[in-house]
């Protein structure tokens, strides 16, 4: 079967060969740390279960809407307004299956082939490996240990241009741990409204902050 032009242009995750390698070396026996896969060392919650059960009990393995159920969009929106200090409606909330799905849906409706998004180096594997599915192009920007691994305005004016449709923000940052202040997303969203360009945030870590630092 000859593939697609874009399916041979994509990348293998490098984080899931490198879990799946782990797996196996472990099954011969050998004592390994994997730091592949980012996931916990305990099993899911037993309330999060017994829920999970329940819901299917009553019947609840239908159909739902494509933005997701009424009830975890309220939810959702009492989150952001209790940990965040942000006002939503369920009608702006889109559930997904978590950050890679919501990444993709998010390119596949801003670009078009061709459009520039600017990402920090290092990057989570998959960034843009998902630009790329969608007729997106990468902009791959180096951070510098002393800015803490962060964009620097400076880095930014040089890459932007006519094609430059997204920038891309991770905070806290996967792989660097950083995180950027109020005052750094003041002056990355000021440059972001000059040049006409969206801010697509991933803000999956945000729990997993330390040293008195803020999200």
């Amino acid at each position: 079967m000859d593939l697609s032009s874009k399916a041979k242009q994509i990348n293998p995750s490098i984080t899931l060969e490198i879990t799946a390698k782990a797996k196996a070396l472990k099954e011969d026996g050998i004592n390994v740390v994997s730091f592949g896969a980012g996931e916990p060392d305990f099993n899911t919650p037993d309330n999060i279960i017994k829920a999970a059960v329940k819901a299917m009990n009553e019947g609840k393995t239908k159909y739902t809407p494509a933005s997701g159920i009424l009830d975890l969009r309220k939810a959702i929106c009492k989150k952001f307004k209790d940990d965040n200090n942000l006002e939503y409606k369920p009608s702006q909330i889109v559930v997904s299956t978590g950050a890679k799905q919501s990444l993709a849906n998010a390119f596949m409706a801003i670009l078009n082939k061709g459009d520039e998004v600017i990402i920090p180096v290092p990057y989570w594997v998959s960034y843009p490996e998902l630009v790329k599915l969608a007729d997106g192009v990468p902009v791959l920007v180096n951070t510098k240990k002393e800015n803490d691994y962060k964009y620097s305005m400076e880095e930014l004016r040089k890459v932007v241009n006519s094609k430059t449709k997204a920038i891309l923000i991770n905070s806290p940052n996967n792989p660097t741990g950083s995180i950027y202040s109020k005052e750094d997303l003041s002056e990355i969203a000021s440059f972001a409204k000059e040049n006409d360009l969206i801010i697509i945030s991933d803000e999956i870590y945000e729990k997993l902050i330390y040293d008195n630092e803020k999200h």
